[in-house]
């Protein structure tokens, strides 16, 4: 596919969600101020602040992040979260944290992060999200299918990115979320123990694509068929329960 028609791919996915979103009675803002999501996560029971979209962590700007703020009314019911890395080697991000903060304390050193055999060095522009949550009151109705994907045609439209990564927890790792609703082609486990950033015991899921599986991914007929009309469930969450 050419250039070009990725970016025609992008921007009709661009207007499928916005569309999406206003039929629905939500308004979308994207926000450059990474301080704001933090302000909502922070004030959320049921969310998780990560460290890698704080700018108390990180150095954020317009430039490499931006959050989706997603409201009914007035009140922001749903994110989710961007960064743009450039490096030869996101693995390594991980394993010395610098994915979560610019500059870790030594004495956290470093996360014994696996790859399983083969897999793809994952470098240069890379698109990293996260940040995803839901207000308990709109979930199920399709938000945490459509926001991932317009994250990710996002970072394509702004970043013009080779890769598209996200670290998940053992629950949504587990269930296959992560692939089934949030549209990831590959996610597989890469860590197990204390988990610095929650200061807990974790599974950690390491979930990418490349930029042809992203596009590919932004489909919109395929998209669809993963969301609920008004009165369905979401076809990936009846796919779970079926496999139970």
């Amino acid at each position: 596919m050419a250039l070009s028609d990725d970016f025609d791919v992008v921007q009709l996915f661009v207007e499928f969600s916005l569309e999406w979103l206003d039929n629905r009675g939500y308004a979308l803002t994207v926000d450059a101020d990474l301080s704001n999501w933090t302000a909502v996560m922070a004030a959320s029971t049921d969310a998780f602040v990560n460290p890698t979209f704080d700018p108390r962590h990180a150095s954020l700007s317009a430039a490499n992040s931006f959050w989706l703020d997603v409201r009914s009314g007035s009140h922001t019911i749903a994110t989710c979260a961007a960064r743009l890395f450039v490096t030869d080697d996101f693995l390594a991000l991980m394993r010395t944290q610098r994915l979560w903060q610019d500059e870790p304390p030594p004495e956290l050193g470093t996360l014994a992060i696996t790859a399983r055999r083969g897999m793809p060095i994952i470098a240069s522009h890379i698109g990293h999200e996260g940040g995803l949550w839901v207000h308990p009151r709109h979930r199920k109705r399709g938000l945490s299918v459509i926001l991932p994907h317009l994250t990710r045609a996002l970072c394509v439209r702004e970043w013009d990115v080779d890769w598209q990564t996200g670290v998940t927890q053992r629950g949504i790792g587990e269930r296959g979320i992560a692939r089934s609703a949030y549209g990831m082609r590959h996610v597989e486990p890469c860590f197990e123990g204390y988990f610095p950033p929650t200061r807990s015991l974790e599974r950690l899921y390491f979930a990418y694509m490349d930029r042809e599986e992203l596009i590919a991914g932004l489909d919109r007929d395929t998209v669809a068929g993963l969301l609920p009309d008004r009165h369905q469930q979401p076809r990936h969450l009846r796919a779970l329960v079926k496999e139970r």
